[in-house]
C-alpha cells in the first residue's frame, strides 16, 4: 500500500486558491539553507506543493525559472491563473526584498516582473500585505505596510508614516503596481490610497479597502 504525500512541514509561508486548488510555496522548512542563494535552497525552492480541494489530496510539482529569493514572511496575491509574490526575508542577516514575482499555475513557471532595488519602489521589507483590485478595468495589485531597516533601503514614501524605532521600523506604505505597465506607479500614499477608493467592486469594496488599511495601521501601530 502507497503513503499518502504530505508536504514537509513549515512556517511563515502562504497558500492561495487558484480554482480548485491551493497552492503552497516556500516558508522556514527543515533542512533550509540560511543563506542569500545557493544551489540547494533553489533547489528546494523551486517546488511548488498542490492541494486539490475536492479530494483532500496533495502533490509536489516542480517548477522553471527562478523562484523568489524572499522565501518567508512574503505577500501574497492571485489574479486569474497567475499568483504573485511580493517582497519577504531572505533567510539570512538582515536580507529583506522589494522584488515582485509572478507563479504561473498552468505553465508553473516563474517571472521576475520588478527586482529587489534600494533606489525606487517599496521599502524592502517582510510582513506586507497584498491585495488584486481593478480600477476602471485594469488590474492593479496593492502592497500595503510591513517591516524593513531603517538604513540601506529605498526613499521613504511622502505622505506614509513609519515607527521610531531605531533599525528594524514598521511603516503603512501603500504602493500600487499596474499589470498593464509593469511598473509601480505613484510616490506619494495619498494619491495612491485615492486610486484605491477608486477600486471596482471586486474583489473588495470601498469600506473593506478602508478598513483594511486602518487594521493595517492599527497592527504595525503606526503613530
Amino acid at each position: 500500500m502507497s503513503s499518502i504525500y504530505q508536504p514537509v512541514e513549515r512556517y511563515h509561508h502562504s497558500t492561495v486558491q487558484v480554482g480548485d486548488c491551493l497552492y503552497m510555496w516556500g516558508g522556514v522548512q527543515p533542512g533550509l539553507p540560511r543563506v542569500h542563494n545557493n544551489e540547494k535552497k533553489k533547489l528546494m525552492c523551486s517546488v511548488v506543493e498542490v492541494c486539490h480541494v475536492s479530494t483532500g489530496e496533495w502533490v509536489q510539482k516542480p517548477t522553471t525559472g527562478d523562484p523568489p529569493l524572499g522565501v518567508s514572511f512574503y505577500a501574497a496575491a492571485v489574479i486569474r491563473n497567475e499568483i504573485f509574490f511580493f517582497g519577504g526575508y531572505c533567510g539570512h542577516d538582515k536580507c529583506y526584498h522589494n522584488s515582485l514575482y509572478s507563479f504561473n499555475v498552468d505553465t508553473f513557471n516563474w517571472k521576475e516582473l520588478s527586482p529587489t532595488t534600494s533606489y525606487c519602489g517599496p521599502w524592502m521589507k517582510d510582513g506586507s500585505g497584498m491585495i488584486a483590485i481593478k480600477v476602471n478595468g485594469e488590474d492593479y495589485l496593492a502592497v500595503i505596510g510591513g517591516c524593513g531597516l531603517s538604513f540601506n533601503n529605498t526613499p521613504p514614501q511622502p505622505g506614509a508614516q513609519y515607527s521610531q524605532d531605531v533599525n528594524y521600523q514598521r511603516c503603512n506604505e501603500v504602493h500600487m503596481y499596474r499589470l498593464k505597465s509593469g511598473q509601480f506607479i505613484f510616490s506619494n500614499s495619498i494619491g495612491v490610497f485615492r486610486l484605491l477608493l477608486m477600486a471596482d467592486s471586486r474583489p473588495t469594496p470601498e469600506a473593506k479597502v478602508k478598513g483594511l488599511v486602518s487594521a493595517i495601521n492599527s497592527l504595525y501601530n503606526i503613530r
